[in-house]
C-alpha cells in the first residue's frame, strides 16, 4: 500500500538532503513503526508520501514514494488524500473549523458524503477516539491532547485505507494512549495499512508488525542504545517562587469549574511535576502563574508579585513559560538569534545553544527545524534569560531518548543552581526524572502522589492501575 524506494528529498538552501536513499514498505493489514532521533527525516518522509512535498512545501524529490502504486509527487494532494490520512505532529496546522463536530464533518463534506452518512460516521469516529463528549466544544477550548483526538476522529471518519500518524502519543494521557493503541490494532486487523512515526518505541512496538529505524535521512541497522535518563537528586528548597492558594477556574458558560481549591508551592532549587488527563487544567494552571489567564478565585504569587494584578510582561522578567507548541514562541529568522535575543551576553547564548545540541544549527531558520529541535530551542531561549521560575509544558514532545536526556540534564543544572521548576507532563519517565514532588490534577482536585518507581515504568499496566 505504501512503497518507498531510494527516496531523496532536498530542501532549498540546505547543504544536505533531508532524506537520502530511504526505502520501506507498508503492506495491507500491517502497522509499521518508524523510529529514530529527532531531525532524522521522519516527518519529511510523511510529507513526501502525502504529496505535500513538492506540491505545498518547496523541495526536490528523486526516487519513489508511492501510495497504492501511484507516485504521490505526480498527482494532486487531494487525490492522494482519498487514500491516505496524515495526522501531523502539530495538529493546529490541520484544523479548519471552530467546533469539534464541524471539524470531523469538514473532510466528509469535501469528499461529498451524504448528510445521513455524515451523522453516523461523525458519531462513530468520535466514539472510537473517546471524544464523543467533546462534539459541541470549540476547538480553541481544547487541550492539545483533546485537539489531537478530534483531528484523528476527522481522519477516521473518512475511512481511508492508509493512515500515517506523526507522534500520535505525544500529547495523550495514559488512558488515551491505551485507547489509541487498541484502536490501531483493530484498524490493522480490518486491513488498513498504518505508518507511525514515534519516539516512544516501547509503547508502540507491541502494536507494530515491523520497526524501521532511521538515522540522518536513511534506514539504520538498528536504533542506538537508549540512554539512562537522569533523575534529579534531592535538594534543599529555598524561598518560595510560586505560591497558589485555593485557586479556581471556571470557563464562561461551563456547567462546572475546571478546578477549585487548588493549592501548590514551588520553591527555589526545587522541581515539581504536574500530571493529569487531557483537559484537566495543567496548561491553564501554568498560564495563570504567568498572569496570562486570570483565576476565578484564589491567590497566585509569582516571585513575590500578585499574578492577578501584575502585568504578564513584568512577571516574565523573572519567570518563563515554555508553551506546548514551540512555533508560538519563535519569531526570528535564525536559531542563534532566538537565543541571543534573550541572553544577557554572547557567552550565555553560546552555552545554551551547546547545552541543547543546537550550536551547529545556529544559522538555520527556526521553522526549518524538526519539532523536537524547535522545542529544545524554546528551552534554550527561556534559560538564556536566567529566570528564577521556569514553567514547562510537555518537555518530551518530539524528543528522542538522547535529546530528552540532554534536556533533563540542563534542567537539573538549572534547579541545582537555585532555579524553581514546574513541569506539566504526560510522560511518566519525565515525571520520575524531574519530580522532587509529583502532583496529579484530576476531577478538579490536586493531589500529591509518590514518585514513580522503576517497576512502574517497566510495566505500563502497573502505572495504569496506580492509586493516587
Amino acid at each position: 500500500m505504501i512503497h518507498v524506494e531510494d527516496l531523496h528529498v532536498y530542501y532549498p538552501d540546505q547543504p544536505h538532503p533531508a532524506l537520502r536513499g530511504m526505502s520501506l514498505t507498508v503492506p495491507p493489514g500491517q502497522t509499521v513503526l518508524v523510529s529514530g532521533p529527532t531531525g532524522c527525516g521522519k516527518s519529511t518522509l510523511g510529507l513526501a508520501l502525502c504529496g505535500a512535498i513538492p506540491a505545498l512545501i518547496a523541495g526536490r524529490i528523486s526516487g519513489a514514494a508511492r501510495v497504492n502504486g501511484v507516485c504521490s509527487a505526480e498527482r494532486p494532494v487531494r487525490a492522494t488524500a482519498r487514500e491516505l490520512g496524515f495526522l501531523l505532529q502539530d495538529v493546529a496546522y490541520q484544523t479548519f473549523t471552530d467546533r469539534v463536530s464541524d471539524e470531523v464533518a469538514f473532510g466528509l463534506e469535501n469528499f461529498g458524503a451524504s448528510e445521513t452518512a455524515m451523522e453516523v460516521r461523525i458519531a462513530a469516529a468520535l466514539e472510537q477516539v473517546g471524544a464523543a463528549h467533546l462534539a459541541a466544544r470549540r476547538l480553541s477550548s481544547l487541550s492539545a491532547g483533546e485537539r489531537q483526538r478530534a483531528v484523528l476522529a476527522a481522519l477516521l471518519a473518512l475511512d481511508q485505507p492508509l493512515l500515517m500518524l506523526d507522534e500520535p502519543l505525544a500529547y495523550l494521557d495514559r488512558e488515551s494512549r491505551r485507547r489509541l493503541l487498541a484502536l490501531i490494532r483493530r484498524l490493522a486487523e480490518a486491513g488498513k495499512g498504518i505508518l507511525i512515526f514515534e519516539h516512544r518505541r516501547d509503547l508502540v512496538r507491541p502494536a507494530a508488525a515491523t520497526e524501521v529505524c532511521m538515522e540522518e535521512g536513511c534506514r539504520a541497522k538498528e536504533n542506538a542504545d537508549t540512554p539512562v535518563l537522569p533523575v534529579f537528586a534531592p535538594s534543599r528548597p529555598g524561598p518560595e517562587r510560586l505560591t497558589i492558594r485555593e485557586a479556581a477556574m471556571a470557563w464562561p458558560n461551563s456547567v462546572k469549574p475546571l478546578f477549585a481549591g487548588v493549592s501548590l508551592t514551588v520553591r527555589a532549587a526545587e522541581s515539581v511535576v504536574l500530571e493529569g488527563e487531557n483537559g484537566s487544567g495543567k496548561t491553564t494552571l501554568l498560564s495563570m502563574a504567568l498572569g496570562l489567564l486570570q483565576p476565578s478565585g484564589g491567590e497566585i504569587t509569582t516571585n513575590g508579585e500578585d499574578a492577578r494584578r501584575t502585568p504578564p510582561a513584568r512577571l516574565a522578567r523573572e519567570a518563563a513559560l515554555i508553551f506546548q507548541h514551540p512555533d508560538h514562541q519563535l519569531y526570528l529568522s535564525r536559531v542563534g538569534d532566538e537565543v541571543r535575543l534573550s541572553a544577557p551576553d554572547e557567552t550565555t547564548a553560546a552555552f545554551e545553544l551547546e547545552a541543547m545540541g543546537l550550536a551547529e544549527l545556529a544559522h538555520r531558520h527556526p521553522r526549518s527545524l524538526s519539532m523536537g529541535q524547535k522545542r529544545r530551542l524554546t528551552v534554550a531561549a527561556a534559560l538564556a534569560r536566567r529566570p528564577k521560575l521556569l514553567l514547562l509544558d510537555e518537555p518530551s514532545v518530539g524528543q528522542d531518548d538522547r535529546s530528552l536526556a540532554r534536556v533533563l540534564r540542563r534542567l537539573d543544572r538549572f534547579v541545582r543552581e537555585g532555579g524553581a521548576l514546574l513541569t506539566a507532563t504526560h510522560d511518566e519517565r519525565v515525571a520520575r526524572a524531574l519530580g522532587h514532588r509529583v502532583y496529579r490534577l484530576e476531577d478538579g482536585i490536586l493531589r500529591e502522589s509518590a514518585p514513580y518507581t522503576e517497576s512502574e515504568l517497566a510495566a505500563p499496566a502497573a502505572v495504569k492501575e496506580r492509586r493516587y
